[in-house]
Parts: C-alpha cells; sequence; structure tokens
C-alpha cells in the first residue's frame, strides 16, 4: 500500500482530559448534590417516622379490610423496607458529600444510581431522578472524573 508522506502509520490517540480545577468540578456538581443531599435527609426522616409508625403495630390507613393474618405477614416487610430505605439515604447522603468534595468518584456515581431507583426514594423519586440523573451526566465527563483523580483517590 502506498502512504503518502506524514501519514500516521497508527491512529490517533486521544488525548488525556485536562482535569478540572477542583472548585470547577464543585461548582458543577454543587446543585444536584446539594439537592440529592437535603432530599436524601428528607427521605431518612420519612423512613423512620414510617418505622416508629409501624413497630407498635399502629394500624395503617387503607389496610381497614386485610386479613389480620396478611397483616401480621405484612408487619416484617415493612419493618424491613423502612430499614433498607434508611440505610439506602444515608449512603445517598455519604455520597452526595463526597461529590461536594469532589473525593471518591465511584461513591458519588453509585449514590447517584441508588438515589434513582423508587424503591430508595418513595414517591420523591419525582423529585429525586432529576438531580440524579443530572449528577450522572455530569460525573461522567472526563474532564470532572479527572478532577476527582487529581488527588490520587477518585
Amino acid at each position: 500500500m502506498y502512504f503518502p508522506p506524514g501519514f500516521p502509520m497508527q491512529p490517533a490517540r486521544p488525548e488525556p482530559p485536562v482535569p478540572l480545577a477542583p472548585r470547577t468540578a464543585r461548582s458543577r456538581l454543587i446543585v444536584p448534590a446539594v439537592a440529592l443531599l437535603c432530599l436524601s435527609g428528607v427521605l431518612i426522616g420519612v423512613f423512620a417516622l414510617d418505622f416508629f409508625v409501624v413497630v407498635p403495630g399502629t394500624p395503617i390507613v387503607g389496610l381497614e379490610g386485610v386479613p389480620p393474618e396478611m397483616k401480621a405477614r405484612m408487619h416484617p416487610l415493612l419493618l424491613t423496607m423502612c430499614i433498607f430505605g434508611m440505610l439506602a439515604n444515608l449512603f445517598n447522603v455519604v455520597a452526595a458529600i463526597q461529590m461536594l468534595r469532589v473525593r471518591s468518584w465511584g461513591l458519588a456515581l453509585a449514590g447517584c444510581i441508588v438515589a434513582a431507583v423508587p424503591l430508595v426514594s418513595s414517591v420523591l423519586c419525582l423529585l429525586t431522578l432529576p438531580f440524579s440523573v443530572w449528577a450522572i451526566v455530569v460525573l461522567v465527563k472526563p474532564e470532572v472524573r479527572a478532577a476527582f483523580r487529581r488527588d490520587g483517590r477518585g
């Protein structure tokens, strides 16, 4: 084959992204991170309230016609869901804090993914979903990811 002079023999490799300064990366992430932090805090409170209502066996609205044996089977499930919701949202709080600190990219991304799951955010999924998607879109940009790696911990 004939190659003209100056023709590259191997495909050009893309240049590594120039990492953003942590302050710039933080400014791009601050709105979704603070929103997820606040919403997760509210959800911890909601699940804790649900937990303390379910534990003593307070009658649940809408279950008046359900047989008592079915209610007895639902009690452990409701307790498990409340505990899971509190722990998952506590994880989201930690992830949002790491996102604000521009540390631990993987944890920040995992927190955004968990926040998008409706089981974790109940009906507030309508609020958490846009902020978690926004944060994911910003986090996967090469220059933002490089900012997390800049201090050697991300």
